[in-house]
């Protein structure tokens, strides 16, 4: 962790960490969304030296509106891939705050995600978060998900990790 970091900023991370994989595990897309910045993004890179989603093909690379049309299919009650309901249950690792520059806060962590889908899939791999504070809130501005397995065939992804 940054040693100058405020105990209260932790904390204030660290709850936000928590309640956005609380919602994930319910699989609240609508809560989970209200997580994010109005620009924020949700990446999955296909090549953990991927620097940028730009400049090589992603697993997910979703910004607000992608996430927007993933949770209404994911939602819908005339979608053919939600003929069984997802399942889910993440396991994090306690956050830690890695750099602090200007009000942004890199923050990582290692997540398994258990997704039941038909059947159960297990993902491991690092999370790195970039945060910052919109008002008396945090925020995600981006969350990239770095797969141990990313370079591996994987079945159909139906739920973020």
């Amino acid at each position: 962790m940054a040693a100058d970091v405020d105990t209260g900023v932790v904390q204030g991370i660290r709850e936000l960490i928590r309640q956005e994989t609380a919602y994930l595990n319910k699989g609240d897309l609508d809560a989970w969304m209200t997580l994010f910045t109005d620009h924020g993004y949700y990446w999955m890179p296909l090549d953990a030296g991927q620097q940028s989603p730009d400049e090589h093909d992603s697993l997910i690379y979703d910004n607000r509106s992608l996430m927007e049309i993933r949770r209404n299919n994911l939602g819908h009650p005339l979608s053919p891939s939600m003929d069984f309901p997802v399942r889910s249950v993440r396991i994090l690792a306690e956050p830690d705050i890695e750099a602090a520059v200007g009000g942004e806060f890199i923050v990582t962590s290692s997540v398994i995600a258990m997704i039941n889908h038909k059947r159960q899939d297990v993902y491991g791999g690092k999370v790195t978060y970039r945060v910052c504070r919109e008002g008396d809130d945090w925020r995600i501005q981006c969350k990239r998900v770095d797969l141990l397995n990313a370079d591996a065939p994987l079945d159909t992804i139906m739920m973020y990790i």
